[in-house]
């Protein structure tokens, strides 16, 4: 039960409550889709592969009586390979050091090393966090409860909840949770703000979304996306927004796969972002791709940040 104070005239009301809470957590672990069900929209991209997500994405949720500031995070990672890696390293580290409150997501089985180093984490900084134990579709209630019961020992966690992202499962009370936790305070953002990610920034992810959906299993995790023109209602196609974005892959051969006998690939890629772009934005969009090689980029920081980085 939230939390309430008196008033005049003897009701009661609710103090207005809003934070930024973190979402952190194992790579795969089901961050972003329980992001895109918390916030009721599709704002984080989501595929099997892990590290799908590369960046810190605010999400804001705003009720009547609180407004929640999620940050979704980039999968755990124990070293950095190349540039593009130290970036998702300190964008986890940033969203940790900036939050009210964590939720720590977690499948429902015992805590390994990367749980292990999160909880380390919290206690070195002093957050207070909530324990989401997600997947918990996927095993029986026995096996689950002395999973709870070792979190539960391992740090002192405001609350543990178990739930579904994917099946929408204890999400009520996860989000009345959160809630409870966060501090008293006046709104972070406008009432009609959903994040501060550019619409630009928002198509790109969506297009690496598809590819890593249609073609995970062939095209590695060497695959960015970038936008070299986004015109509203302009050009030939008439009032359509016009999106001209290139996919680059490091290896020719990735290249190949991702064209497609006749280019019937990349149309693909295309037919499926399109629909979820135009779902996004509210309006119609026509959609032109492009696929380039560009060797190494993920070492190339110049290149990352003139053709990547869309704000």
């Amino acid at each position: 039960m939230k939390d309430e104070q008196q008033v005049a005239g003897g009701a009661e009301a609710q103090p207005f409550r809003a934070g930024f809470v973190a979402i952190v957590g194992r790579a795969n672990v089901g961050k972003s889709t329980l992001l895109n069900q918390l916030l009721g929209i599709k704002l984080s991209p989501v595929s099997p592969r892990p590290h799908t997500t590369r960046h810190k994405l605010l999400g804001v949720l705003t009720e009547e009586a609180y407004q929640v500031a999620f940050l979704d995070t980039p999968g755990y990672l124990a070293r950095s390979r190349d540039w593009l890696d130290s970036t998702m390293v300190h964008a986890a580290a940033d969203a940790l050091e900036e939050a009210d409150l964590v939720v720590l997501v977690a499948e429902p089985r015992p805590a390994g090393d990367v749980e292990r180093r999160f909880i380390e984490q919290l206690r070195r900084l002093g957050k207070p966090a909530i324990l989401a134990l997600n997947k918990v579709d996927l095993v029986r209630k026995p096996r689950l409860l002395p999973v709870i019961q070792e979190y539960s020992q391992a740090h002192d966690f405001r609350e543990v909840v178990p739930v579904s992202a994917l099946q929408e499962d204890g999400l009520d009370r996860l989000l009345e949770a959160v809630v409870k936790h966060l501090p008293e305070g006046e709104p972070l953002f406008p009432p009609d703000t959903v994040t501060d990610r550019s619409e630009r920034f928002l198509v790109s992810e969506t297009i690496r979304e598809k590819v890593y959906q249609l073609y995970g299993q062939e095209v590695p995790y060497q695959v960015a996306v970038g936008i070299d023109e986004f015109r509203e209602g302009g050009g030939e196609e008439g009032r359509r927004d016009y999106i001209r974005a290139t996919i680059y892959v490091d290896k020719e051969s990735q290249k190949g796969i991702l064209v497609g006998a006749g280019g019937q690939a990349l149309k693909e890629v295309g037919v499926q972002a399109r629909k979820d772009i135009e779902e996004m934005l509210g309006r119609a969009v026509y959609l032109e791709l492009w696929v380039k090689t560009h060797p190494r980029w993920r070492k190339q920081p110049h290149f990352i940040q003139r053709e990547l980085e869309q704000g």
